[in-house]
């Protein structure tokens, strides 16, 4: 079993007033590259934007669901924070963690900072593009399928602690792979600019935080009786299989509420042939930290069929 790196963490506490985003002040100012004519989410994203049915809607039709495809991507990332990241944060900070382990105890409080800021520059972007579009309608759309999945993994369990080491499984595999979806994002150069920079923003952070996530989950492992071992085992790849799985709620709701003609037969045309279009998550982190604490044979999920970063994604939440 490797031992945490006890280095790294120091590096990068030091470098934090320097890369963080927060430290910066750093915000987007959408006003002042906004073109009316680039969408807000990037196409190749939308699992049905070929599809002869909305091939045909008119091209303002056609926008407008790109435009909620972006909120309900940032409305997703704010729940992922608020729920599933920061309680799994706060509960390694104040249970799990010892007064005596300073370093570690710097970068969880550093990384609920950048997290909490997080949620502020993606509630300004919820904002920024309503008014930006002129929209006045809110949509009402779902909890993204690995909230939910969360949720229902959590609801069984009678201790308390069990719910918390769930929220940490679901927090670790959040931290150490999301910025494969974040590149995509920030990347794309058909978008509106600030909407990129968010996820240039956004990433930066997160590069760090897997890495501390990375060093800090192995010790916390070690810290862990054998029964909560045991239990972490059988969380994260519930955790695994809720960010690997296929989820068209949002689309679904998008479509339906903004009236799209044919919107259940796009969807499940879709669910019927995915074929070329798969959920992105790049979990090499994620095998190269169950091989450091020697778990990885007991997880009960097939890393073999995990994929580059170069594929297609659907799944439109990040942490």
């Amino acid at each position: 079993m490797n031992p945490i790196n006890q280095e790294v963490v120091r590096r990068l506490n030091a470098a934090w007033p320097r890369r963080a985003t927060v430290c910066m002040a750093a915000t987007v100012q959408p006003d002042a590259t906004f073109d009316p004519a680039r969408p807000d989410y990037p196409t190749r994203l939308v699992p049905f934007y070929e599809h002869p049915r909305f091939a045909i809607l008119d091209d303002e039709l056609r926008s407008k669901v790109l435009t909620w495809g972006w909120i309900g991507y940032n409305q997703r990332t704010i729940t992922a924070e608020d729920c599933v990241v920061n309680p799994a944060l706060i509960y390694i900070a104040t249970e799990l963690l010892g007064d005596s382990d300073w370093d570690s105890m710097e970068a969880i409080r550093q990384t609920l900072v950048d997290e909490h800021y997080h949620t502020l520059m993606h509630m300004r972007a919820v904002q920024g593009t309503l008014r930006l579009r002129g929209l006045t309608e809110r949509l009402q759309l779902p909890a993204s399928v690995t909230f939910r999945r969360l949720q229902a993994f959590q609801q069984p369990l009678q201790d308390e602690w069990k719910r918390a080491l769930a929220s940490v499984a679901f927090a670790t595999v959040a931290e150490i792979s999301v910025n494969a979806f974040l590149d995509i994002l920030a990347d794309d150069e058909t978008i509106q600019p600030a909407n990129s920079e968010i996820a240039r923003m956004h990433n930066r952070d997160e590069y760090a935080h897997s890495e501390t996530l990375g060093e800090i989950s192995k010790q916390l492992y070690r810290r862990l009786n054998d029964t909560q071992k045991a239990f972490f085992e059988r969380a994260l790849p519930e955790a695994l299989r809720a960010f690997v799985a296929q989820d068209y709620s949002m689309w679904e709701a998008i479509l339906t509420q903004l009236e799209v003609p044919g919107a259940q037969e796009i969807i499940a045309d879709c669910q019927a042939d995915s074929s070329g279009r798969v959920i992105m998550r790049d979990y090499s982190g994620l095998h190269q930290f169950a091989s450091n604490i020697g778990i990885v044979e007991r997880l009960d999920f097939d890393f073999s069929g995990t994929l580059p970063k170069t594929q297609t994604a659907l799944e439109s939440e990040a942490s």
